[in-house]
């Protein structure tokens, strides 16, 4: 689908006729006071904006006369897109916290998928020098039902959608163990923007993606060998994420934001049965993390048939051109424990790795393949 239908949507969920509407007094060019009854949510942006409003009527000469019949025009205009179905009574604020929403499930999956990174099921600590590295690549599933409620409210078809999509992350690792210490040390990165790809596709040209991930985390053992060569180790660690995403073209232009820092402490217990390595483990993470979005677009390109009206509902800033909005946690909000565990299959010098990760607070699941090298 294009941007500009996409947000002749959003546009057409502004249009939609409401019940209740309220009075609002503007002041016209000539300093009279015009009052005028407009539906609630109008209402409501002109007061968000009223400064604006108030200097735009005077920088642009608008009469009363003006006001009273761009208001009427608004007020029909209302009335007539009730019938393309549209069933929110607050369609603009349902999709603003609707993105609100869905940024808070980002500042939830984006440590989740963090913490998917850089799992090992081997234990090294004491053993003399090891050095190992590969890919490892995990999913976290974000909830996305607010987002699919408000699209239902707004008449939208999202049959078929589910309530939770997959959100993806791959990176390179490694990790070190070194002789007379009981420790190792594993290290993480991924970095990738459509930005810097320069003439492979079109689709480039208004979609971009970028993201970068970095992490390290610090293992001691507490139990070396055990029975059936078994390890208990605690560690410790810190993980960075930012990245977005971004969608433009001629009349308008959406992006979502985010980042995140997670501290976390662990403790994992695995087992060595010929080539395979079971664990266990528990995490509590402390994440701070943050999701804007931000929405920019030329109404009256958008709805050119009504391009008078809109260019002059732009301009007095009834319609603003910008919205954005967004979510995010404190350390001492984003508390985080969760279970984890997964089996390896250790031949040689080859490492396969499967986990999977459960987040108590979120209910968030995750689960991460990689696939490594290890001397």
């Amino acid at each position: 689908m294009k941007a500009k239908y996409f947000f002749a949507v959003l546009v057409a969920a502004v249009s939609v006729y409401f019940a209740a509407s309220e009075n609002v007094t503007l002041i016209d060019c000539t300093g009279a006071k015009v009052t005028v009854d407009l539906p609630s949510e109008v209402v409501k942006i002109i007061n968000d904006n009223y400064a604006t409003v108030q200097n735009e009527l005077v920088a642009n000469n608008v009469s009363a006369e003006t006001i009273r019949d761009v208001s009427s025009r608004v007020n029909t205009a209302y009335g007539k897109l009730s019938d393309y179905g549209l069933k929110s009574l607050a369609p603009i604020t349902d999709a603003q916290d609707a993105l609100n929403e869905l940024c808070g499930s980002v500042v939830d999956v984006v440590p989740d998928s963090q913490m998917q990174q850089n799992v090992w099921a081997k234990a090294w600590m004491g053993k003399g020098f090891h050095i190992g590295g590969g890919v490892n690549a995990g999913i976290s599933f974000m909830n996305i039902n607010s987002l699919l409620d408000a699209a239902n409210s707004l008449g939208m078809d999202t049959k078929g959608i589910p309530g939770s999509i997959p959100f993806p992350t791959a990176t390179a690792d490694i990790r070190v163990a070194m002789p007379f210490f009981p420790i190792d040390i594993g290290a993480t990165m991924s970095l990738f923007d459509t930005r810097k790809i320069s003439g492979s596709s079109d689709i480039f040209d208004k979609f971009a993606l970028d993201f970068f991930n970095f992490g390290f985390d610090v293992r001691y053992p507490i139990i070396k060998r055990g029975p059936l060569n078994s390890v208990l180790s605690l560690g410790g660690g810190y993980y960075y994420s930012k990245g977005g995403v971004s969608i433009t073209d001629d009349d308008a232009s959406a992006s979502l934001k985010y980042k995140s820092s997670t501290f976390k402490i662990d403790a994992q217990y695995s087992l060595k049965l010929a080539v395979l390595v079971p664990f266990v483990g528990a995490r509590l993470a402390f994440t701070q993390s943050s999701s804007d979005w931000e929405i920019d677009m030329d109404w009256k390109d958008i709805y050119s048939g009504e391009s008078s009206y809109i260019a002059m509902a732009q301009d007095w800033g009834v319609l603003p051109t910008k919205f954005s909005g967004g979510a995010k946690s404190s350390f001492t909000e984003g508390i985080r424990p969760q279970l984890y565990g997964g089996i390896g299959l250790d031949i040689l010098c080859f490492d396969l790795t499967a986990s999977a990760c459960f987040d108590i607070t979120s209910r968030i699941p995750s689960v991460a393949f990689s696939a490594r090298i290890s001397f």
